[in-house]
């Protein structure tokens, strides 16, 4: 048997979906497993002029790096699925699913919206103009903020508006 013949019995790892739809099923377990992990923080609380110990309850937000971790891939693999045609779809809906409950936490004061915001891409930015002359365009989301407002910014960012 020629080496090129053992070669091409066993070139690279096998495909980890064999389909988009069984991707797509993957992560709605990576959601659920997310909803029923939430993080846990232990805090102390006072009353009645006792300190009493509990934990307090957080949201576990969604991410692609540990959307990976539980699906087993690397991050250049999803890379590589969002390249392919037949799964570009999915992985879209998938990244946009995440992105939203990333959004809604952060709005809804569940997550830190200052570091969601940066994750997201909604960050402070300025743009220095050559007369000398500073214009400031700031897109923050904030738990104070009002929900229809954190919602038009968001929308703003996702239709390219500044």
């Amino acid at each position: 048997m020629e080496l090129w013949e053992v070669a091409k019995k066993s070139v690279g790892q096998p495909p980890k979906f064999k389909s988009p739809d069984e991707m797509l099923h993957r992560a709605y377990d990576y959601f659920s497993w997310c909803k029923e992990n939430p993080l846990i923080e232990p805090k102390a609380f006072s009353s009645q002029g006792e300190v009493i110990y509990g934990d307090t309850i957080k949201m576990r937000a969604m991410t692609q790096e540990g959307l990976c971790v539980f699906l087993n891939v690397s991050v250049a693999t999803w890379h590589n699925y969002k390249a392919k045609p037949e799964y570009l779809e999915v992985t879209k809906h998938i990244e946009g699913m995440m992105k939203d409950q990333k959004f809604s936490g952060a709005a809804a004061g569940f997550l830190n919206p200052n570091i969601i915001a940066r994750d997201l891409g909604l960050k402070d930015s300025s743009e220095i103009e050559h007369s000398g002359s500073v214009k400031h365009d700031v897109k923050q989301i904030t738990h104070e903020m009002d929900p229809a407002e954190a919602t038009r910014i968001y929308q703003d960012m996702i239709n390219g508006k500044s």
